[in-house]
């Protein structure tokens, strides 16, 4: 075997195992993201692990809320237990100019923005149930929107879709008329733990047991 070939197989083999080791890292934060649920939390809040324990469970975010966006996870959440979280259906946030959900936070689990967006998490289509894949005209997720054009815009085809400058508010989610909804706000630890999933397609693990 010459000195290239020797090389060329190391290439090969280091490259197989380090794409072997991101898959199970990979892996690993997808099943941590669901056995989290990671709902969507107030703007400003860190990530889900540092977040459920930085949170006190004190509910002043939820009472300082004007809107009633704020909840809390009942008991049978586990650890997420009485934290802090939205349901875009029932109500989604509506971005306050002043955040009143932050300055109540006295624990560091919702930090200040100091001028950038609350980063909530991202809305994902579903195609399923978005009315526009059902040769249905229907804008009302981009009216909702407070950000049109930057967080949502709607495509040449008549389907919505998700920008980059998408917060994660659920406004569009709320405004859905489908159920299940066309449109759902998710945080971005779903959000990631779902693109990772999306992404792996190299076939060493089986994916039938992985519904998002």
């Amino acid at each position: 075997m010459s000195h290239d070939d020797r090389y060329s197989r190391k290439g090969f083999f280091g490259e197989f195992f380090s794409l072997l080791k991101k898959t199970v890292v990979n892996r690993v934060d997808i099943k941590l993201a669901k056995t989290l649920e990671a709902p969507l939390r107030p703007p400003g809040a860190l990530e889900e692990i540092e977040f459920l324990t930085a949170c006190t469970r004190c509910n002043a975010c939820a009472e300082a809320c004007p809107h009633h966006a704020i909840q809390t996870l009942p008991v049978q959440a586990g650890l997420a237990a009485n934290t802090p979280y939205i349901e875009p259906k029932t109500q989604a946030c509506l971005l306050c100019a002043d955040y009143p959900c932050i300055a109540a936070c006295e624990d560091g689990a919702l930090l200040p923005l100091n001028g950038r967006p609350p980063a909530m998490g991202k809305a994902v289509i579903n195609k399923d149930a978005c009315r526009t894949y059902d040769d249905k005209i229907c804008t009302l997720c981009y009216d909702a929107c407070p950000f049109p054009e930057r967080a949502i815009e709607i495509g040449a085809d008549f389907h919505p879709y998700i920008l980059e400058g998408c917060v994660g508010c659920g406004q569009c989610e709320q405004r859905c008329p489908t159920m299940p909804v066309g449109v759902a706000a998710v945080s971005p630890t779903h959000h990631r733990a779902a693109k990772m999933e999306d992404e792996m397609y190299f076939g060493v693990f089986d994916k039938k047991d992985e519904t998002p």
